[in-house]
């Protein structure tokens, strides 16, 4: 008889649990993650939070680091230390990290991340993501490394990448410390290379390119880390972005727009990856799917990516909610644009080219420290 009461009592216990969700007896899944900062704000992550708990009745906590540059998530990813990542879309296959060749991302299950339907049809199979038709990397904004000015100086745009070696503006601007290929990259679009050869070793090591490349160093106010900030670019003249800034400037009172040079912008795609530490956690790899279907949605795209961080969306179905400004900023009835022309989408490195561009520019940082002053 007491055998027979002790069952019935843990099968009534066991209903009591399916009935009480989890986060009321203090239980919490984490999703931890690993991103360029500006892509989980504050209000839809607190927001996030609710809905999963509603949803699944679990309390979900997202934990979020961010990364200072490319080489942060490597080793991280490796070790297993975070579950979701954003990396951009050239380091995928990178021969240095061939993420999807050493099983260290896994693929994405579709169905749960409705909103990809809506994403720009070029983006979606992209063969720097994909792999024996499986999605590795779904794409959460684009952008440029661009050439940022501030109107108070310029009545009209710089026209040339030139303008970072005019003598008239030395000390007058800032660029991304850790942007190596990018800031080696618009060194050979002012110097005249071939689109074919800026991201070229052996055509780049000479002692004209590595002059020009450590006056860009040399001559700089100051350089920025990870993303630049409104007080990176405040008071200067120009600056290289992603345009994370630039509504901030405005707000503080500088207007800041993206030029147009003449030799090309290059272009950048971030992607949400999932790490290899989701294989044996099914609930969170569903969770980290539903944080990047609420990123692709159009609040998140357009009230976030375009009106606060100044960045270009990777959506289709948001025309009906923009501005006429806005739309002849990012250009969405064209996008993701056409990357041979004014857009110059980053290339992926093989190791040999990736190691000696970084000595390259190892080189031209000699003696400067973060702050662009000399040691």
């Amino acid at each position: 008889m007491e055998t027979k009461n002790k069952k019935v009592l843990q099968y009534l216990l066991s209903m009591l649990l399916l009935l009480i969700p989890l986060s009321a007896l203090g239980f919490e899944d984490n999703l931890k993650l690993l991103v360029w900062e500006g892509y989980t704000p504050k209000k839809h992550v607190e927001q996030f939070e609710n809905e999963m708990e509603i949803k699944y009745g679990r309390r979900v906590k997202l934990y979020i680091t961010y990364a200072g540059s490319v080489d942060d998530f490597y080793d991280a990813i490796r070790e297993k230390s975070f579950d979701l990542v954003t990396i951009s879309h050239h380091t995928i296959k990178d021969d240095r990290f061939d993420y999807i060749k050493k099983k260290l991302i896994i693929s994405f299950d579709l169905k749960n991340i409705k909103n990809h339907v809506n994403v720009i049809p070029l983006l979606k199979m992209a063969s720097y993501h994909s792999h024996k038709g499986e999605v590795y990397g779904i794409p959460v904004a684009n952008g440029p490394y661009g050439l940022a000015y501030n109107t108070s100086v310029f009545k009209q745009a710089p026209k040339s990448w030139k303008i970072f070696w005019d003598p008239a503006y030395k000390n007058k601007y800032v660029i991304g410390a850790h942007e190596y290929l990018y800031n080696i990259n618009i060194t050979a679009l002012a110097m005249g290379y071939p689109r074919n050869d800026i991201n070229n070793f052996d055509t780049l090591n000479n002692k004209k390119f590595r002059t020009k490349l450590r006056q860009l160093t040399l001559n700089s106010h100051s350089l920025w880390t990870g993303v630049d900030k409104p007080e990176d670019l405040l008071g200067m003249s120009f600056a290289t972005s992603w345009g994370d800034s630039l509504s901030s400037l405005k707000r503080k009172g500088e207007i800041w727009k993206m030029a147009d040079p003449v030799e090309g912008t290059m272009w950048w795609i971030d992607e949400y990856a999932l790490t290899q530490a989701l294989v044996e956690k099914p609930f969170i790899k569903k969770i980290a799917e539903e944080w990047i279907n609420k990123s692709l949605s159009p609040a998140f795209q357009v009230d976030h990516l375009i009106r606060e961080v100044g960045i270009y969306p990777v959506v289709t179905n948001i025309v009906d909610k923009l501005t006429d400004d806005e739309k002849n900023r990012v250009q969405i009835s064209s996008l993701p644009g056409d990357f041979t022309d004014k857009r110059i989408l980053q290339n992926t490195y093989s190791q040999r080219d990736r190691n000696g561009l970084k000595l390259l520019w190892d080189e031209a940082m000699k003696g400067i420290t973060l702050k662009g002053k000399n040691e």
